[in-house]
């Protein structure tokens, strides 16, 4: 026999005697496992709480900027130079008050000129008139031709409509100079003086910019969303500040705008910004907190505790808030909080301590 067929010989019962081996700790160890006795069922602690019945809210968190309720820009219909600006940012006005003067110097010209023109125009068109009164007179005595008559009036009454149109030329010009005169058209307080004195103020450009003092608030929210609605109470810091006034049907860069109206004065500048919540659900109803909910493919339940045994209900949830849940039907008796882990266990143990029970 050869050395290389004694090795492979001796390989083979080597392999041979562990399986042998092996197979016998195998055997023997399932025998020890078959011999010991089950453990009996343990024991755990839970706490409990009763449901109770209130009122839930859920609000939505939005970032709002303050506006003006109004706010416009005041400009000029003539142009002209900034003469006088009367008012200071952040003044308050009243309604009327003159808050910029536009010179006026070529418009009082025009005016003057125009009412020396009148001056001589009705001096000749009283001549006209005493030349047309001795010519009737005349003419009843035979004195003038008919046609030398008729052509008296003509240009008797050519001069009274010159005279009048010269009337109301100033009379124009006298209501324009209303236009250099910038006047507040509500109460209200100054929030940019864009124009000051000696700049040309173009017909049309603002010169300053005013608003109520009254103040809103702007949010924009996903089109989706559709629980936001019109009247819906608006919240800061937990205090009711006012209620959704409006929603804009206009979109702004893919984003629906609405507008808050307030009930309480807010002492921040226009355009800052602030958080808001709004009140889009709210409900009454039986209440639990939000650790005593276990999630199953049948459904969701609670684990109730009644006889010294914790026994499944399934239930809804109708709202959430925080660590708070707002379900149906209402358990009757008290439910167990912990994880769902070992909400799922409770009713495998026999016994169970419990805490947090009325009746503990």
């Amino acid at each position: 026999m050869t050395k290389k067929k004694m090795i492979k010989i001796i390989g083979i019962i080597a392999v041979a005697v562990l399986i042998i081996k092996g197979k016998g700790l195998l055997e023997s160890r399932k025998a020890e496992i078959a011999n010991e006795t089950l453990p009996a069922a343990g024991s755990i602690s839970v706490s409990v709480a009763e449901a109770t019945q209130g009122k839930m809210q859920h609000k939505e968190s939005y970032l709002a900027q303050v506006g003006s309720d109004k706010s416009i820009k005041l400009s000029t219909k003539l142009a002209g130079y900034v003469e006088h600006v009367s008012v200071e940012e952040s003044q308050k006005v009243k309604k009327g008050e003159v808050l910029v003067q536009i010179d006026e110097t070529e418009l009082q010209s025009n005016i003057q000129a125009l009412q020396a023109t009148l001056l001589a125009q009705r001096n000749d068109l009283a001549l006209s008139k005493s030349i047309y009164r001795r010519n009737v007179k005349l003419f009843e005595v035979g004195g003038l031709a008919k046609e030398q008559l008729d052509i008296s009036q003509v240009t008797m009454k050519a001069k009274e409509a010159v005279t009048q149109n010269s009337v109301q030329k100033i009379e124009q010009l006298t209501h324009q100079l209303s236009y250099l005169k910038i006047v507040a058209p509500f109460d209200g307080e100054i929030d940019a003086i864009l124009l000051h004195e000696g700049d040309l103020a173009a017909s049309g450009n603002p010169i300053l910019t005013m608003s109520n003092g009254v103040k809103k608030l702007l949010f924009s929210y996903a089109p989706h969303n559709i629980a936001i609605q019109k009247d819906q109470l608006v919240f800061s810091k937990d205090k009711k500040i006012g209620s959704i006034k409006s929603i804009y049907t206009i979109s702004q860069n893919g984003l629906v705008n609405a507008e808050v109206k307030l009930s309480e004065m807010l002492d921040l500048p226009v355009g800052s910004s602030m958080n808001i919540e709004v009140l889009t659900k709210e409900a009454e109803g039986c209440i639990v907190p939000g650790d005593t909910v276990l999630h199953k493919k049948e459904g969701t339940f609670v684990m109730t505790y009644a006889e010294g045994k914790f026994k499944p209900l399934k239930i809804n949830v109708e709202m959430q808030e925080e660590n708070r849940l707002l379900i149906s039907p209402c358990p009757a008796t008290a439910v167990a909080r912990a994880s769902e882990v070992k909400l799922a266990q409770l009713p495998a143990y026999e016994k169970v301590h419990i805490f947090g029970a009325k009746n503990e």
